[in-house]
C-alpha cells in the first residue's frame, strides 16, 4: 500500500475516532484535543512504517516535530488527555483491517 494512502486512511480514522475533521487534524491549531489527535495520527503513521520524513511532509510539520511526537507520545498518553489511550486502542483495532 502506498504511503499516501496509509496516511490518508489514518488521518480519516483518527478524525472519525476523535469526532474532529481531517482539516482540524492537518491544521496548525493548538487546541488540546486537536493536538492529541495530531499526535495520534503521527504516531500511528510511524507505527505503520511510514518514514519520519514522509510523515513530516504529509502533516506539513518539521521532521523535528515528528521526532518529538514519536519520543513523547507515551508521556502524553499518561499525563495528557485520559481519552487518548482509548482513542489509541480504537485506532489500533481499526488499523488491523489495513
Amino acid at each position: 500500500m502506498q504511503k499516501k494512502v496509509i496516511c490518508e486512511r489514518i488521518v480519516a480514522l483518527v478524525a472519525q475516532t476523535t469526532d474532529l475533521t481531517v482539516e482540524d487534524i492537518l491544521s496548525t491549531q493548538k487546541r488540546a484535543d486537536i493536538v492529541d489527535a495530531r499526535y495520534l495520527a503521527v504516531y500511528a503513521m510511524l507505527q505503520q512504517g511510514v518514514t519520519l520524513y514522509y510523515v513530516a511532509e504529509f502533516m506539513n510539520m518539521t521532521q523535528r516535530n515528528v521526532y518529538h511526537i514519536q519520543e513523547h507520545f507515551d508521556e502524553r498518553k499518561v499525563y495528557g488527555n485520559p481519552a487518548l489511550e482509548r482513542y489509541y486502542n480504537t485506532l489500533l483495532k481499526a488499523m488491523k483491517q489495513f
